[in-house]
């Protein structure tokens, strides 16, 4: 009788624990949702035993908080764990399912820079989806749209292309053709084609975004980096006024959010810079110079290489004696 309680009381507050972990994953505190999956992990293993289903969840928000801490061999380990459970079930119901312990774990080793394993989980979460009797085209849609945002950065652009292409026709058909899902591809298209080259057909791309995103409330650093990657393509086909006025766009977009020095003006703030230099505008290149130096040495520190790189511009643009 006594061991019946305790077994009751054990999995109740297994179960308060697990409550409680969402909204802390969500409130981005990531040491209390760690320390908080590993008590109920362990409490867990004492109720249900050491393979059971209900360990997946304190196993997964333990991974999720190790990786956004940046610990991706201790967040891999506890979501190799969850993975080994989830697929010894044998389609028995995991929460979470399946399908996300692999998007985690694909994130992990994207992270780490293990990008064959992350290329092989995409590829196997894209299988499964496509197996399924009715077919969750959402996710589909966004299995396929990172996969091939990856292969892009691989340097495989034609099947990037074709991935990025049936992921923008399914989003479209799911949310609409001037839905920010939408806008979300079309700029990863658009990224994945200038880096191929195919500067006309990334500039379609990023232009039909940039407008999708004008019609939503504001999300700066999608626009942001839309404007400034469609300024590096007009650059590149040597439209240097339209690609000014185009870096001026995207400072202006960064420069109405809430964190207007966000890490990610940085580089527009330098290419802006480099191409007044080119123009003859040296003594206008000094102040966009002198916030990204400014920027850099916040974020990585003085010595940093980065760092030290926009300083050189700086003193290269400094005023003759």
């Amino acid at each position: 009788m006594l061991r019946r309680l305790r077994r009751a009381l054990r999995r109740r507050a297994f179960e308060q624990k697990l409550s409680a972990l969402p909204a802390l994953l969500e409130g981005e505190r990531a040491a209390e949702a760690e320390s908080e999956a590993e008590a109920a992990l362990v409490i867990g293993e004492e109720v249900f035993g050491a393979e059971a289903a209900e360990l997946t969840t304190p196993l997964y928000v333990m991974a999720a908080a190790r990786l956004s801490a940046g610990r991706t061999d201790d967040a891999l380990a506890a979501c190799t764990r969850a993975i080994r459970i989830a697929e010894a079930l044998a389609g028995a119901p995991t929460e979470p399912r399946l399908p996300k312990l692999y998007e985690l774990a694909a994130a992990i080793h994207e992270r780490a820079g293990t990008f064959d394993e992350t290329i092989r989980l995409y590829r196997r979460l894209l299988a499964g989806y496509e197996r399924m009797r009715t077919p969750d085209e959402a996710a589909i849609a966004d299995v396929a749209g990172r996969l091939g945002l990856l292969l892009g950065k691989q340097k495989q652009a034609a099947e990037a292309e074709l991935l990025l292409g049936r992921a923008l026709s399914i989003t479209e058909r799911v949310h609409g053709a001037r839905s920010r899902p939408s806008a979300e591809v079309l700029y990863n298209l658009g990224t994945v084609l200038a880096a191929a080259g195919r500067r006309d057909d990334a500039a379609r791309s990023l232009r039909r975004a940039i407008g999708i995103l004008g019609e939503h409330a504001p999300r700066p650093a999608l626009l942001g980096a839309a404007q400034h990657n469609l300024a590096t393509v007009l650059e590149a086909e040597g439209r240097a006024e339209e690609a000014e006025a185009m870096y001026r766009e995207a400072l202006a977009t960064y420069e109405a959010s809430t964190d207007h020095e966000h890490a990610d003006v940085r580089p527009t703030l330098v290419r802006l810079g480099h191409l007044l230099v080119a123009k003859g505008r040296a003594g206008e290149a000094r102040p966009f110079y002198e916030r990204a130096y400014a920027l850099a040495a916040r974020d990585f520190g003085v010595d940093h290489s980065i760092t030290a790189g926009i300083r050189a511009f700086l003193d290269a643009t400094a005023p003759a004696p």
